[in-house]
């Protein structure tokens, strides 16, 4: 507002005159002036009002629009509304939770930093903290952690994550015929035996192979003879002559393993049934009758010798000394060893010619015991899905391998529904 002084009277002097005439020109002929008026006596000081004077020389302060400023910082868009100066309240929530948001008239929005709990990721690799500019940071940080499995050691923070250590639970038994592992819940080790090649260091060895956590293979006897080795002892759980004496499983050492059947085999034209075994009950001719099949007995099924295609043939025992026949849908036979051994495979030969009916079984399931009483669960091998089938008119072995264990009683059922089954020897392994 340009305020105007009127001149003083020392200086009116000769204007004197002048101006009282100007002003009662502007003002009218008849116009009465009561006396000059102050223009800087008549500001109001208010922002949103047009200071003047009246004819009488009194004050007048009309009201104004548009822009204006109130002084506060804590207020927006203000504008005149009547002749008071106001602005919106200026929003100052920084939508960070952890800021305390104020307003401070002179220097407008304040936010001032919280309690760092508020910030609290449960990471604890990140240092937690509430920046008034950035709200919650998060700095990865290099702590000590776990990673949640107790095989890792020394553990640490890196990038916000935790990471395993360099280190871990020493599970490495040095033995090449077990799997280590470690358990991550229990930092536990386990040592699995595993069935990988392998070499014992004995070059008169043939196809090493790990069983039992242990490296081993038949011994070539004619070459450990020959390089002056040492001999091992007898080892009953394998189907090899260990000690070079020509004899398998040596009864005098490991002990005779016997077996009985569940049924007495049927005969056709001729009887093939395991005639030592049945000799073995009744005495000599004794076998004719079938008696004592469901008794332990010692027979031909373990003597090593192999039949061949044909299931009729004389192997020089008589008439299929070393043949179990049945035509029944099921039959049971029971193996007994003479001590608890590990079992992990049955090697059993089997006969395919149809001539008479002669089949594979579609189907065999084991189950092992260590006292005969509590049997293990059933393991079924079915010819053309778990074991492949032996070609028409053709003798050969089938493997059953399952998870080792410790046993004295072997069951192997047979499921031979319409067919004879034939049996001429049976391996353990």
């Amino acid at each position: 507002m340009t305020r105007h002084q009127w001149p003083t009277t020392a200086r009116m002097g000769a204007f004197s005159a002048l101006l009282l005439c100007l002003l009662q020109a502007a003002c009218g002929a008849d116009a009465t002036i009561a006396g000059p008026c102050d223009l800087a006596a008549c500001d109001d000081g208010l922002a949103c009002t047009n200071d003047g004077c009246a004819k009488d020389g009194s004050c007048i302060h009309t009201a104004r629009t548009g822009a204006c400023d109130d002084g506060n910082a804590c207020t927006n868009g203000d504008s005149c509304q009547g002749t008071v100066c106001a602005g919106a309240t200026t929003d100052c929530n920084d939508a960070f939770s952890c800021t305390q948001d104020a307003c401070d008239k002179a220097k407008g929005c304040v936010h001032i930093a919280g309690d760092a709990t508020a910030c609290e990721d449960g990471n604890l690799c990140t240092d937690d903290k509430c920046d008034p500019a950035a709200g919650c940071v998060h700095a990865p940080n290099a702590a000590t952690c776990t990673d949640g499995s107790l095989c890792t050691l020394n553990d640490a923070c890196s990038g916000g994550t935790c990471l395993p250590g360099a280190t871990t639970v020493a599970c490495d038994d040095k033995n090449p015929c077990t799997d280590d592992a470690c358990a991550p819940a229990t930092g536990a080790c386990s040592h699995l035996a595993n069935k990988a090649a392998c070499d014992d260091g004995n070059p008169c060895t043939i196809g090493d192979a790990c069983a039992a956590a242990a490296c081993s293979a038949p011994l070539d006897c004619t070459c450990a003879v020959a390089a002056g080795q040492k001999l091992p002892a007898e080892d009953c759980d394998t189907p090899g002559d260990d000690n070079c004496n020509g004899i398998v499983n040596d009864v005098a050492v490991c002990g005779a393993s016997v077996y009985k059947f569940s049924s007495a085999p049927e005969c056709g034209a001729v009887c093939y049934y395991d005639e030592g075994h049945n000799v073995a009950i009744n005495g000599p001719g004794g076998a004719a009758n079938n008696a004592g099949f469901d008794t332990f007995a010692i027979g031909d099924l373990f003597d090593g010798v192999r039949g061949v295609d044909d299931w009729a043939a004389n192997l020089g025992k008589g008439a299929g000394a070393e043949w179990v026949a049945w035509t029944a849908p099921l039959q049971i036979l029971t193996v007994q060893f003479a001590k608890p051994r590990d079992v992990a495979l049955v090697h059993l030969g089997l006969n395919n010619k149809k001539d008479g009916s002669v089949s594979q079984p579609p189907e065999v399931q084991i189950r092992l015991s260590v006292d005969g009483v509590k049997w293990s669960a059933l393991a079924s091998f079915k010819v053309g899905e778990t074991q492949p089938a032996i070609p028409a008119g053709k003798r050969g072995d089938i493997a059953l391998t399952f998870p080792t264990q410790t046993a004295r009683f072997v069951e192997i059922r047979f499921l031979t529904p319409g067919s004879w089954t034939f049996v001429d020897e049976i391996d353990f392994d």
